[in-house]
């Protein structure tokens, strides 16, 4: 089996994709009684990512006490630093110390993971309820008195209960179709 502590792909295109951070993470399993080998081997590979241009760090998370994967994590400051990274002996070696003892691995690379942290803060704050409340009736006036006017002289021999419904279907559907599309994409713009 060929290790790779960045997966089975080619890191040559990263370049172009990534140019944010590239964060690395590699879930494996071990061969049971080779657990105190693997975390010695983990010790070495987190000092020498520590060590290599454009590693941002490098960590270990241990499984459970009911066992499960070991995993690794790392994040380098761009692709390209990624893909030296990759292509370099130190990893070689480092790849060729774990294939006694390592049974399976699973990678996931995340790029650019900076705005999952940055959004909350450029989030709108949520307005009050009164405030909220307001905004709905100034999007549903106009309609109400639109459908009062070309709607309600059609409907005026007709039972309360009757006209009610009828105008109260006509309003709702007038903010489904038109009015509530429109709204949402006037927010979409102003989030942008």
């Amino acid at each position: 089996m060929s290790l790779a502590l960045s997966g089975k792909f080619d890191t040559g295109q990263l370049p172009r994709v990534a140019g944010a951070p590239v964060t690395i993470t590699v879930a494996r399993t071990v061969a049971p009684g080779f657990e105190a080998q693997y975390l010695q081997w983990t010790e070495d590979v987190v000092a020498t990512l520590r060590t290599v241009h454009g590693c941002l760090g490098a960590g270990v998370l241990h499984p459970g006490p009911d066992g499960g994967e070991h995993q690794i994590v790392f994040r380098f400051v761009d692709g390209l630093s990624l893909r030296e990274w990759e292509r370099s002996k130190q990893r070689e070696v480092l790849m060729a110390n774990a294939e006694s003892f390592v049974l399976s691995e699973r990678v996931q690379r995340t790029v650019g993971v900076d705005d999952w942290f940055e959004l909350p803060t450029r989030a709108e704050p949520k307005r009050p309820l009164w405030g909220r409340i307001l905004t709905d009736v100034a999007w549903v006036f106009p309609v109400a008195v639109a459908s009062s006017l070309l709607i309600g002289p059609h409907l005026a021999s007709l039972n309360l209960a009757v006209r009610v419904v009828i105008s109260t279907m006509a309003i709702t559907a007038a903010m489904r179709v038109a009015i509530g599309p429109f709204r949402s994409r006037l927010r979409a713009r102003r989030t942008l």
